[in-house]
């Protein structure tokens, strides 16, 4: 699954350091929260990122100076992990992952922007708090096209909005090898490896998702509730290959 960073919505919108720090630190829960989920695909930046303002006078590249050597630990952690990210990339303007459409939002040209990336590669957004412009948790793009194309953009700015993409395993009765429920196929994973293969799964539709684990697909279904700390949950259990649907099955195996 694909991330990305979203550099225009460092617009200088934090009234001082104080406020520039609690943005940064939010920005990297979101970074932490979708970890597991986005598995071998790096999290990906514009090459202008570092350069863009957090305040009037702060740029992002100034605030991870000030912080890298913090004796404010909490901050110096931050600094080091958006630096090793920022330093290793890969920046999608300079490795061609831009949209070759021009790609427009607010009447305003994105084409050579991490919003065009995401259009290209059906990313989600990760945005910087209280930038006026991408407050919305799904915006759309409009791609000039012959005819033009109304592209929808997940765009998280909140920990609340990445927990909800971010799906718990939560075991079900019936699918417990000791069950005595009739025609329910038992889990054969401890809780720990179907944590595992639902974080790399692939949702279907609204309420399944599917997973290729261990050399053996799984189905986990949503059961349309959200845990105490606002993740979705889900029970899951083994599945032939042929009940994997082919769209899906692409996905899973390429």
């Amino acid at each position: 699954m694909h991330f990305l960073i979203n550099e225009l919505s460092f617009i200088g919108q934090a009234e001082d350091i104080y406020q520039a720090d609690q943005l940064i630190e939010s920005l990297v829960k979101i970074i932490k929260e979708i970890n597991e989920i986005k598995g071998s695909d790096p999290l990906q930046t514009h090459s202008t990122l570092s350069y863009q303002k957090i305040s009037q006078d702060l740029t992002l590249k100034q605030w991870l100076h000030n912080n890298f050597k913090s004796l404010e630990s909490k901050n110096q952690k931050i600094a080091q992990v958006l630096i090793r990210m920022l330093n290793k990339g890969p920046f999608v303007d300079v490795q061609g992952l831009l949209n070759t459409k021009p790609c427009y939002y607010n009447e305003k040209d994105v084409s050579n922007s991490s919003i065009s990336s995401a259009v290209y590669l059906q990313g989600i957004l990760i945005s910087l708090q209280n930038s006026d412009n991408f407050t919305a948790e799904y915006i759309t793009i409009n791609i000039q096209n012959e005819p033009n194309e109304n592209i929808c953009i997940h765009n998280l700015t909140k920990i609340q909005q990445a927990r909800k993409i971010c799906p718990k395993y939560n075991p079900h009765p019936k699918h417990d090898s000791q069950s005595s429920w009739k025609n329910a196929t038992p889990m054969n994973l401890n809780d720990d490896d179907a944590q595992k293969a639902l974080n790399q799964s692939i949702k279907y539709k609204e309420l399944q998702r599917y997973s290729y684990f261990d050399d053996k697909y799984y189905r986990f279904h949503s059961d349309n509730t959200f845990n105490n700390q606002g993740y979705p949950t889900y029970h899951g259990y083994p599945v032939d290959k042929s009940d994997v649907p082919n769209e899906v099955l692409k996905k899973l195996t390429r």
